[in-house]
């Protein structure tokens, strides 16, 4: 067991020593979904207190938004503990989609859940190595 772990630490070291850190103006693809989805969804929680949409209360769906802002503006700045924060949002919204395909009552609620998985889980996967990049260190 532990000959795997050392082949497993072996690989792990490889390809951070591969890893370059972001330049200082570099914001590669999975940064810039990353922002253009929080966007949307500030957007999105703003039209729909416009519409009326929903039974919260309008000043909950405006904090949302000024949150996602928030979040998407960190992101653009490179803060590493925002995109985690996001990262861990994106989650959390994988997992409660996932799920919900489980109980979904209607076409439209299994069309919303493969929608939010479809759209999440790449900007997912990309950010990962953004955040690795992140913390490499600058040589």
């Amino acid at each position: 067991m532990a000959r795997g772990y050392a082949r497993s630490r072996a690989k792990s070291d490889e390809i951070r020593a591969g890893l370059k850190p972001l330049g200082p103006d570099e914001r590669p693809l999975g940064l810039k979904l990353a922002v253009a989805l929080a966007l949307l969804v500030a957007v999105a929680n703003i039209v729909g207190v416009i519409a009326g949409v929903g039974d919260a209360s309008p000043a909950l769906g405006i904090a949302f938004a000024l949150g996602m802002g928030l979040i998407a503006a960190g992101m653009w700045a490179r803060i590493y503990l925002v995109l985690l924060l996001f990262q861990a949002l994106l989650a959390f919204t994988i997992i409660i989609a996932v799920l919900s395909l489980a109980v979904a009552g209607n076409v439209a609620a299994l069309v919303i859940a493969v929608v939010l998985i479809v759209l999440c889980s790449p900007v997912f996967w990309l950010l990962i190595r953004v955040m690795a990049r992140l913390q490499v260190p600058r040589g």
